[in-house]
């Protein structure tokens, strides 16, 4: 599920909303000028989060520039340049990650021309993705690796009982793609919390995603991790679905809480309070989200094509 590691902006101080729309603006307008306008909707908040990490971590360049907005061109807004390392590498994760999960959302979708319009748009970010992938080595990702580490999640989702084996082999994937960046930049005891920290987002992304999808996959028949953990979870049956719901909310909690430990050993300052408010008030949403369409059965109004809104 791809834009589920949004802030929540409300419950962020000004200047560290303004800190992180900076990182936000700038992949964007570098969205728009390396391709065009129809890939600021490609822009991800897991990119921005990478890029915001990245750059105090790694680069420490925050020199900003006022440029036009690419939703509208009238407001200017501080960007990053179109070459700093952090909008870049923010940009390739964007497209990563719209690519590995655009056949996923398209799967929902079953219309004869809203299909047929999918499958042209899958070949025109297909080719964008095959002419970039040479610039991933730049940042230390092996995409041939990320491929076969989706190919094991693939047969683990076939073949394996364990519900634990599929959460591992997914979060380290996330961790994978999201840490690979850092490696021989920083110190070893920030390189490993970032990769607890991945790990666990990554854990907590996959099993909101089949919380949410619980009914809709079941209707469609496909892979559930919920549904192929538990026994014969009736969907008709709101007791066990709230049993079910409480069970896996709780592990939502404890890994919450074990991210918040390791946060101090990333050693942030300004991407600090954002990161907090992620694993905090943004996940703490989510669920709640989550529990609106498996228990009462209601759509998300914001699951739409493109999952990512301008923040």
């Amino acid at each position: 599920m791809i834009g589920i590691l949004k802030p929540e902006k409300m419950e962020l101080l000004l200047k560290d909303c303004l800190y992180y729309k900076l990182y936000y603006c700038s992949i964007c307008r570098h969205m728009v000028k390396t391709h065009n306008r129809l890939y600021a909707f490609v822009n991800t908040y897991e990119g921005t989060l990478i890029a915001m990490l990245y750059n105090e971590m790694v680069v420490q360049d925050i020199h900003a520039v006022k440029d036009r907005c690419s939703g509208m061109p009238i407001a200017k807004v501080a960007s990053l340049s179109s070459d700093h390392p952090a909008v870049r590498l923010g940009a390739l994760i964007s497209l990563l990650a719209f690519q590995i999960k655009f056949q996923d959302n398209l799967d929902d979708e079953k219309g004869f021309w809203v299909t047929r319009y999918n499958k042209a748009l899958q070949s025109r970010f297909q080719k964008t993705f095959d002419a970039n992938i040479d610039q991933y080595q730049i940042f230390n990702i092996d995409v041939e690796q990320i491929q076969e580490r989706l190919k094991v999640l693939n047969r683990l989702e076939e073949s394996s009982k364990s519900f634990s084996e599929i959460q591992e082999c997914w979060g380290e994937t996330f961790a994978y793609i999201m840490t690979q960046p850092f490696k021989d930049k920083v110190d070893p005891s920030r390189l490993s919390a970032l990769e607890v920290l991945f790990t666990g987002l990554g854990k907590i992304i996959n099993l909101l995603d089949a919380m949410e999808d619980f009914h809709s996959d079941l209707k469609a028949g496909r892979f559930n991790l919920i549904q192929h953990a538990e026994e014969a979870v009736d969907p008709e049956d709101r007791a066990r679905l709230e049993k079910t719901y409480d069970k896996y909310s709780q592990l939502i909690a404890n890994e919450k809480q074990a991210l918040l430990t390791c946060l101090p050993a990333l050693s942030l300052n300004e991407s600090f309070p954002v990161v907090e408010n992620i694993i905090t008030h943004c996940l703490d949403k989510e669920t709640g989200k989550v529990f609106e369409s498996m228990i009462e059965k209601k759509q998300n109004p914001e699951r739409t094509l493109f999952n990512c809104k301008d923040f």
